[in-house]
Formats: structure tokens, sequence, C-alpha cells
């Protein structure tokens, strides 16, 4: 899709007074607004530095306010070189219908809107795709006008932690229980705006941070492999890069949602000891990083007592959860809870993780959780 099915156009030339909000028309110009600029306004991690904000994870959000008729985003696509897989992008304008953007490393310069009724605008853009698929650098904006003041954040901020699942790994598909499931991926099936960690602040009217890799475990990997876990990956700014390094004091969450331990089961049913403890270590350090917030932690809704048969993952991965969430709670620290999501059911998503509805009915339960916690 290209910047095109992105113009809002005018079915007349509309020219509006200023009244004391922007430049009389016949002075408009184009300002170029760098990445800096306090003016734009960042949601998630980002790495702010030099002529540059650069970013990976799903769910990064850009704001910008403006009074004009006219915004262009300039963007350099830094992931693989794989056009069959770019990096997408939700672009909502002035509170409308959002569209997709795919964005790739060719063009630099992306025509978000041209011919608006002149006057103040909003632009929020959300990168809708996970770290594997690429980071983006964003370089600034140019607006035919001025860029304004941003508006207000929202009161209450939600960390959401994990791994594929809270991605949304493949959730814009829906595939019958009579289909097989195991597409593969394809990014543009992933929209974490449709994930349960976003629908879920969008309820509470809240703002989401989202931090998750697909693959990722808390004691091992769904590779079996035990290096670069949620818990070693968690505080950097890319996944797979040991700098930048997130800065915790700035804007912490209220409330922290960790979502981890499928991968760990899918090699087989993990050591019991090495897993909780690893689970363990982690709550107690988020705990350090935010003494204030309450932790909720969740599991589910892929694994299943039947498959594999004898197995019982989803009881074991319950026992072993819950039971870290009791020593925080005998402890003496009752901010730690515990939620666990229903098991899915068709349809599925891409490789059998949660469709669109799955994440809506657990958006729809933890949004409860959170209610009855204040």
């Amino acid at each position: 899709m290209d910047w095109r099915s992105l113009t809002l156009s005018c079915a007349v030339s509309v020219l509006l007074a200023c009244g004391g909000h922007g430049p009389e028309p016949s002075a408009l110009s184009w300002e170029t607004v760098p990445p800096s600029d306090p003016r734009i306004q960042y949601t998630g991690w980002v790495d702010v530095s030099g002529d540059s904000a650069v970013f990976s994870y799903p769910g990064v959000s850009v704001k910008v306010r403006f009074w004009g008729e006219a915004l262009e985003l300039l963007l350099n696509e830094q992931g693989p070189a794989d056009t069959a897989r770019p990096n997408y992008y939700q672009v909502t304008l002035d509170g409308g219908a959002p569209v997709k953007l795919a964005v790739r490393a060719s063009q630099t310069v992306y025509e978000i809107a041209r011919g608006l009724p002149l006057g103040e605008h909003t632009l929020e853009l959300t990168k809708l795709t996970e770290s594997d698929v690429g980071r983006s650098e964003l370089r600034g904006f140019r607006v035919r006008g001025q860029l304004l003041e941003p508006l207000a954040r929202p009161g209450t901020r939600l960390e959401f932690i994990g791994d594929s699942i809270t991605c949304g790994y493949g959730n814009e598909v829906s595939l019958p229980e009579s289909s097989n499931p195991g597409t593969g991926f394809h990014s543009v099936n992933q929209n974490v705006t449709k994930a349960y960690g976003w629908l879920t602040a969008s309820n509470l009217g809240a703002e989401a941070v989202v931090v998750c890799n697909s693959g990722r475990g808390i004691y091992r990997n769904n590779t079996g492999d035990t290096v670069n876990t949620v818990p070693r990956i968690y505080g950097r700014v890319f996944p797979n890069q040991d700098e930048p390094r997130w800065d915790f004091t700035r804007a912490p969450p209220d409330i922290v949602v960790l979502n981890l331990g499928t991968n760990d089961f899918h090699p087989g049913k993990p050591d019991a000891a090495l897993f909780q403890a690893s689970y363990t270590d982690f709550v107690t350090r988020l705990r350090g990083q935010y003494p204030r917030a309450r932790i909720i932690c969740a599991v589910g809704p892929m694994l299943s007592d039947g498959y594999p048969a004898g197995q019982f993952h989803w009881s074991t991965l319950q026992e072993q959860v819950s039971s870290v969430v009791k020593g925080f709670n005998d402890r003496g620290d009752t901010r730690v809870h515990y939620l666990a999501f229903t098991p899915q059911s068709a349809p599925y998503g891409e490789d059998w993780h949660p469709s669109a509805a799955t994440h809506q009915a657990m958006a729809t339960r933890l949004t409860e959780f959170i209610r009855a916690l204040r």
C-alpha cells in the first residue's frame, strides 16, 4: 500500500481563518521537524539520539499535533532487505479509521496527508510488527504549517512483557480448526493493536508500552537454548543488541503484565526448579525497577493439557507461576497477582497463535481483572 491511500483529499479547497492558531494561509510554508523536537510525543522504547529516533518493538507510537494542511513522514527502514516481509505501521489521522502502511528501504519520504482542511490536526503512527521484522529510523516530519504542543498523556500507563502472543503474531488471520494453521510468519498478518495488551489499555483509557519478542521464554526459548531469553533481553532498546539500554526511570508503568512461559514448554516440560527460579528472579527485578507498580503474572492461552499427550503442560504452567506469585504474597508483596487466561479454541491465527477474536476475549478478561484491583 503506498502513500496515496493515506492521503485525505478535499472535494473543494478550504481556507479557514486562522483565529490565532497558526499563520495566515498565504504565509504557509514547510517546516522540517527533527525527531528530537519536544513537540513529538513518543510512547515505548525509543532511542532518540543525534538526528534520529530508532525503535523496533511493536506498539511504539509517535504522535504529533499540527496546524496546517499537509504532513510528510521522514522514515528510513533499517530492517532486512526482505520485500515480502516489510514492517507495517498503523496511521491514524484526526482520530479517523486507521490505515495500514508498509514501509520499505527504497522509500524515505511518505506523504501522509495532503489537501487537508486548513486547521488543527493530529497524527499517530504505531509500529504493528515486531523487532525480528526490523527496526526503523524516524528522521522527523515535514509540516506545511506548524507543529503544536502535544496533547496530555493518559493518566495510567501499562507495560506488557511477553512473547509472540503479546506481539500479536498472526492475529489478523482467522483459520478454522479444520484447516492447517501452520502457515509460517507473515508480517502483514501481525497487528499489535489487535493484541490483548493494546486492547486492554484502550479499554482502560491507558497508555500501552509493549516489550515482546517471538520465541522467547523465561528460562529457555522455544528452540531449547537459554541465550537471550526475555529476562536477558529486557532492558535493551533493541532485543539482539546490548546497547543502548532503556532508562527505567523514564515514565514508569503503573501496571506490568508479564505473560511468559509458553515457549519454555515448547521443547518439553522444563525443569521446575530452574523455571521457577528464573521467573522469581525476573519478578524481583521488575519490583526493584518499579517499586509501586502492580505486577500481573499471566499465563495462557496457547498451552493445553491434551497436547502433547500425557504432559499436562497447561496445568503445570499454572501450578508453577501461581506458586511463584504465592511466594511473593507470602513475603508481604501483595501487589503481585496471578491471572490465567482461558485456553484458546478455533479460529486460530498463524501457527496456532491466538486470533483477533481470542485476543479480544483475553482483553475483556484482563480489563475486568485490572478494574477489580483498583
